[in-house]
């Protein structure tokens, strides 16, 4: 299991603006507040074009977004990937053992070794080596199976959930973007042209 690390301090920047932004662009929005006048450092603000607020705020957003994402890309590897194929392959095992029995019957009862995400056949699909039965010499006779993402593909969401939910990967990275991703279409719909 992958450790958790510290988020980079540029990161966190990006991340605290970001989720400002969007906090206060979806709490205009759906507390319907009309912004008439403001008032910072003793001065007072009024706005002849309130929703040009809201579209200030909706552009800042998408800035602070795309700032997020490209700090993201720095960051070190979260553990998500192989949290997932971890997760995956004790979710999926039952099933493949069922595969493996149906397609190759002198198998049946066999140790099963290795693991779905060792080696790709296609975009959403692996190949795994199975024992498909005992030989001469007392070893065993090893086949590829094709597993397709479609035949696992319950599995595979709850991998995903569960991967992201079990580590703080959720709420640092991901959480911040669906906030954006609310806060922009919240955003859009406050603004009258």
């Amino acid at each position: 299991m992958v450790e958790a690390h510290d988020l980079s301090a540029g990161l966190l920047r990006q991340r605290r603006n970001l989720i400002l932004t969007s906090t206060a662009l979806i709490f205009l929005g759906l507390a319907q507040a009309e912004l008439h006048s403001f008032q910072l450092l003793g001065l007072n603000l009024t706005f002849g074009r309130p929703e040009a607020v809201v579209m200030g705020l909706l552009l800042i957003t998408v800035y602070f977004t795309y700032r997020y994402a490209l700090y993201l890309r720095q960051e070190p590897g979260s553990g998500l990937v192989s949290e997932y194929y971890r997760r995956l392959n004790q979710y999926a095992k039952p099933k493949l053992i069922g595969m493996r029995d149906s397609q190759f019957p002198n198998g049946k009862g066999l140790p099963f070794e290795e693991n779905l995400g060792v080696r790709k056949s296609g975009r959403l699909s692996w190949i795994m080596q199975v024992q498909s039965g005992r030989d001469d010499a007392g070893g065993f006779e090893c086949s590829d199976m094709t597993v397709h993402f479609r035949q696992v593909w319950l599995e595979g969401l709850k991998a995903g959930v569960l991967a992201c939910l079990a580590r703080s990967y959720f709420t640092d990275y991901l959480m911040p973007f669906f906030l954006a991703v609310v806060a922009v279409l919240v955003g859009a719909t406050q603004i009258q042209f």
